[in-house]
């Protein structure tokens, strides 16, 4: 048997320098003679600035012998002196004599230092190995599309259209109309419709994502409800309607009037089109000064006003004259003190016993201060929204966290499902690492599998993060049927869990709220609810979030009938947990979504 020579190889993923159908491939002859071969290909290109990547992987095994073979990606900014990590590996089983085929979502490193000093570059490597395999290992550099909304269209809508949109980007952000920091001058990621994941975590690093009505309806059904879950945690999809198809024939909401149908967090548009080219100068200036969510990682959190979760968390005191008072005292020990008492003139053969064991002293008495002040562990305080939507037997949960360390004896943790868990830049505190000054400190994550390393939490620190998924769940509250048409509506819950308070609006418009708490499995009969008395408990119930969710959130809940917004203590099977040494203290969690009719 042949045995495979240079398997360990750098997946370049070019940036598309024209407009064409093919993305990102890589092609790589591992064994001419027995045709075994590798195939790394992204599904978007350029790739978008955080989130996840999807790759489409295809393997051929031409020998004898079953293989695994595994893929270590490493995801690079290129920032002068904060270059973020994310790596992430995978694993493939190839039989002998097969081809398979797999689709990775790999995790991409977040630029956090672009939005506030100067613009850099990306690489993405993959190295394939496999046991008993020579090691040739390639390095590339490449660029993300960076400076504007996050966007990915169909290769049908880019066809004729792309070098216009992009000449129209670049002459804005060359101008000065816009922030420019490197990456690619490009207006969107392109893609074929046929290789879009069935994954919404596919689509997380995207702000929106463009289709024509044919595209839409090509896309299989698993497809189309990722993008549909990836709108409800926030996404916008926006589909091209050519002359004479109208958004009813598509399965998609009857938008036709106001163009904009708000899909929980989310919202699907549906614009209008030639058919054949976009006007480059009214399409780039539609999504010109839309907010990107790349912001939202890297400056929404930055500032304790405009996130009361963090002042939840309170303050302390960083106690750095302890360290100065300490290291007054050690540097008296181990200077004057060692020198002329512990080892005088004459017996200066002792330094070599006296200053090791003084230092060694004084390690362990900081260690012990340490443990002291700050303890192991930390405690933290944590936002929770869950949009629940029966029909779908889904929750979409959004997750704010923030927490404080102190000594911690491990920093890993696994989620027990698809989750995107994405650091937040902090106030610049002594207690915060990644923040957005010149000494802020870059991430350095790892995923492998549902584990997750790398400096997600660190010792003696204060860091926050966004976590976003979508639960599979029959949790619903079901109206009562058989009651009088004006008598006081009846909740039952099948939440798994109790609501302390709750406000529904009837399909009429009328508003109600629960009188006392509402546990699993019972039935509560609401009174009538003053409507001006729901805005302010809304607003408190909203108000750790940040302030940019706290407006989407709004939206969300507003105006909504056969519809119910509740706040509840505990929730653990939407709750996501991450460290396990953390303290979570006062959950904030708020539940909304239609209200099931049996």
């Amino acid at each position: 048997m042949r045995s495979f020579h240079h398997l360990l190889l750098g997946a370049v993923l070019l940036v598309a320098a024209a407009a064409r159908a093919q993305q990102n491939i890589v092609n790589e002859d591992l064994d001419p003679a027995s045709g075994t071969r590798v195939q790394v290909r992204s599904v978007f290109d350029p790739l978008p600035p955080s989130g996840y990547a999807p790759m489409r992987i295809v393997a051929t095994n031409g020998t004898r012998r079953d293989a695994r073979w595994s893929f270590d990606f490493h995801s690079q900014t290129q920032h002068y002196r904060r270059q973020s990590e994310h790596d992430s590996s995978f694993a493939l089983d190839v039989p002998a004599r097969s081809t398979q085929s797999a689709l990775f979502l790999v995790p991409l490193a977040v630029d956090y230092a672009a939005s506030s000093s100067g613009g850099s570059g990306h690489m993405l490597r993959v190295g394939i190995s496999g046991t008993g395999f020579d090691e040739a290992p390639k390095f590339e550099h490449e660029n993300r599309s960076s400076g504007f909304p996050s966007l990915a269209l169909s290769e049908s809508l880019a066809e004729f259209s792309i070098t216009q949109l992009n000449k129209e980007v670049e002459a804005k952000l060359s101008s000065g109309h816009g922030r420019y920091y490197g990456g690619t001058m490009s207006f969107g990621c392109r893609f074929e419709p046929a290789d879009l994941p069935d994954s919404w975590l596919g689509y997380s690093g995207f702000d929106f994502v463009l289709l024509s009505g044919a595209d839409w309806q090509k896309l299989k059904p698993a497809v189309k409800r990722a993008l549909y879950e990836w709108v409800r945690l926030g996404g916008n999809l926006h589909v091209y309607l050519s002359p004479g198809t109208y958004s009813e024939s598509l399965g998609l909401p009857d938008i036709a009037s106001a163009g904009a149908h708000s899909v929980s967090l989310g919202k699907i548009v549906t614009l209008s089109w030639d058919g054949r080219t976009l006007p480059a100068s009214q399409t780039v200036s539609r999504y010109w000064s839309e907010e990107q969510r790349l912001h939202s990682l890297a400056l929404h959190h930055s500032k304790t006003g405009d996130w009361p979760l963090l002042g939840l968390l309170g303050t302390r005191s960083f106690a750095s004259w302890q360290v100065i008072v300490f290291l007054v005292i050690f540097g008296l020990l181990v200077g004057p003190v060692n020198l002329f008492v512990l080892a005088p003139a004459g017996r200066r053969h002792k330094l070599f016993v006296t200053t090791p064991l003084l230092s060694i002293g004084a390690s362990l008495v900081m260690v012990v201060l340490i443990l002291l002040q700050d303890g192991t562990g930390g405690v933290g305080r944590r936002f929770v929204v869950v949009d629940l939507e029966p029909d779908e037997a889904a929750a979409y949960v959004t997750q704010e966290q923030v927490s404080r360390t102190g000594v911690l004896l491990g920093a890993g943790f696994e989620m027990r499902q698809p989750v995107l868990v994405e650091p937040l830049v902090m106030p610049d505190t002594p207690w915060a690492k990644l923040k957005n000054t010149p000494g802020g400190q870059p991430t350095n994550l790892i995923q492998d599998g549902q584990e997750r390393r790398g400096n997600f939490f660190q010792s003696r620190a204060e860091q926050g993060q966004v976590l976003r998924a979508a639960v599979s769940t029959r949790a619903r509250l079901e109206l009562k049927t058989g009651a009088a048409p004006d008598a006081a509506p009846t909740l039952i819950s099948a939440l798994g869990f109790t609501v302390e308070e709750l406000f529904y609006t009837d399909a009429t418009g009328a508003h109600w709220q629960l009188e006392k708490p509402l546990s699993t499995g019972q039935s509560a009969t609401l009174v009538k609810a003053d409507a001006v008395a729901k805005n302010p408990w809304l607003d408190a119930a909203l108000d750790p979030a940040v302030s940019s969710l706290r407006k989407v959130l709004n939206d969300a809940t507003t105006n909504r009938r056969s519809f119910f917004i509740a706040k509840a203590r505990k929730a653990p099977d939407f709750t996501l947990g991450t460290l396990s040494s953390i303290r979570w203290e006062d959950d904030r969690i708020v539940i909304f979504g239609p209200v099931a009719q049996p």
